[in-house]
């Protein structure tokens, strides 16, 4: 080897070193450092809760924090979740405020003497991820991606950001993608499909650790409570111990093959197409729309609960308007059209009546919640002459409700029933449609969940006889009151 070139190899380890020496206030766990180790470009770190991940992901991003030139990005799903108090940017505010590097607040960014930059970012809606459309960085670190919207389009971030992933000629870093996550949430099974196999997954259900080869030269590190020393790994576990089954598997194991139900499977999911005004579901469901009743159903979403849980760090509803067509001839729903967008008043209208308008929809079921009431007379006042009632989100059942009432919904309205039986069917394909089949196949129905897509549903089961199929009852308020 030239001289020259050890020289340089020589420099860049020292300059590993001093990064981790100097950013770093702890030596990282031997997980962790199979992480740091990993130098393959795209590695998640990912499983039990306490496993060290956020400090996984900011040590990671500090290795070459002393490289002229070198920058780094870290996001996390919202600035709700970035700014959390112990989130990973205040973790990095405690590791680095009494060092050279200098905080700028504005730009939520540290430099470092040697000119390094480590950024601190999130990607929530599908135009965020534009933030970072001119940047360069050498290494970018998602935090919790099982938070992030990771849909199967060019409206995913993860993939998206791949493209701000350069250096320049005689910057010598490697150029790394990172992540850490819990499995779990609205991307756990965009995650798992891109990172375990079944391979690594055994592993995790036995203990065993180590690094992971995926597909595609990806590499997965899994994460588990006792790899964290600095953690009272019993007092932990035993607050774990009073979570949900599923819920307690994810976390304590980082058990990513944990179903949360088996209220809606994958392979339940039937698809048809549309070929003019036909719709072709198969030999036992081809109607032409002629023969199906239209209609639509909404989710508000907007309340203020809503927006003081945003506050706290928890992602908001969605308003949703999905288009159905209905055939009382072979009892099928069709989904033809969903429209979702996070909106305010003036945009949850405007959508709204631009979906019923774009699809010749003249009968809408709108939840009776919210600003439901508000959104039907904004509908008459801008000149829509359809049919609108409200439907009320009130479950009659002996569950508690508090505990799961969307979960009650889509079992009373026949949801549930339908989808396992073949009687909803989606489209083969559609921009909007990877969004809620994840949502759909990942729902637990658990409280917390993204479902406003699936309460949709519900109701457009209640609108075709669904509690009579379902075994529930569920309420239609209409102007002249209690229907059903």
């Amino acid at each position: 080897m030239p001289d020259s070139t050890l020289a340089g190899v020589v420099g860049l380890l020292r300059e590993r070193v001093q990064a981790k020496r100097g950013w770093c206030p702890h030596t990282p766990y031997p997980a962790q450092r199979a992480f740091l180790n990993c130098e393959a470009r795209e590695v998640l770190y990912g499983g039990a809760a306490g496993g060290g991940k956020s400090d996984a992901i900011l040590m990671a991003a500090l290795e070459y924090a002393d490289v002229p030139g070198y920058s780094a990005l870290i996001l996390r799903r919202d600035f709700q979740r970035l700014a959390l108090p112990g989130a990973i940017m205040d973790r990095s505010k405690e590791w680095l405020s009494n060092t050279r590097a200098r905080w700028n607040e504005q730009y939520r960014r540290w430099t470092f003497p040697s000119g390094a930059t480590l950024q601190f970012g999130y990607v929530d809606s599908p135009d965020d991820r534009f933030r970072y459309a001119s940047a360069e960085f050498q290494f970018i670190g998602f935090d919790e991606l099982t938070e992030f919207r990771l849909a199967e389009d060019e409206s995913n971030p993860y993939t998206f950001l791949f493209s701000r992933l350069r250096r320049t000629q005689g910057l010598n870093v490697p150029l790394r993608f990172r992540a850490a996550s819990n499995p779990g949430n609205i991307g756990h099974a965009w995650v798992k499909r891109r990172f375990i196999t079944t391979e690594s997954a055994t592993a995790v259900e036995r203990g065993i650790t180590g690094v992971f080869p995926a597909a595609d030269g990806r590499y997965f590190v899994p994460a588990a409570i006792r790899d964290n020393p600095a953690i009272n790994a019993d007092e932990y576990e035993a607050n774990l111990g009073h979570l949900p089954p599923v819920m307690r598997a994810r976390l304590m194991r980082g058990n990513w093959d944990a179903v949360e139900s088996l209220i809606f499977q994958a392979e339940w999911l039937r698809r048809y197409r549309s070929r003019g005004d036909l719709l072709d579901g198969g030999p036992a469901s081809q109607v032409h729309t002629a023969q199906c009743r239209r209609f639509a159903t909404v989710d508000t979403a907007g309340t203020s609960k809503d927006l003081a849980d945003a506050q706290k760090g928890k992602a908001p509803s969605w308003s949703v308007c999905a288009v159905w067509d209905y055939s009382a001839k072979v009892d099928c729903l069709f989904l033809r059209h969903v429209w979702r967008e996070r909106v305010g008043w003036v945009g949850l209208c405007a959508g709204v009546l631009a979906t019923l308008r774009n699809w010749n929809v003249t009968r809408v079921r709108i939840e009776n919640a919210h600003v439901g009431p508000a959104l039907r007379d904004q509908l008459a006042a801008s000149g829509f002459a359809g049919n609108v009632e409200l439907v009320s989100p009130a479950v009659k059942s002996q569950r508690d409700k508090g505990a799961g009432a969307k979960l009650d919904r889509a079992i009373a309205s026949g949801l549930v029933k339908r989808v396992e039986s073949g009687r909803l069917l989606i489209p083969e394909s559609a921009p909007w449609l990877p969004d809620w089949e994840m949502e759909v196949t990942s729902w637990g129905g658990l409280p917390d969940e993204q479902a406003d897509q699936i309460d949709t549903a519900s109701y457009a089961c209640v609108e075709v006889g669904g509690p009579a199929r379902g075994g529930g009852s569920i309420e239609i308020i209409s102007k002249g009151g209690l229907r059903r």
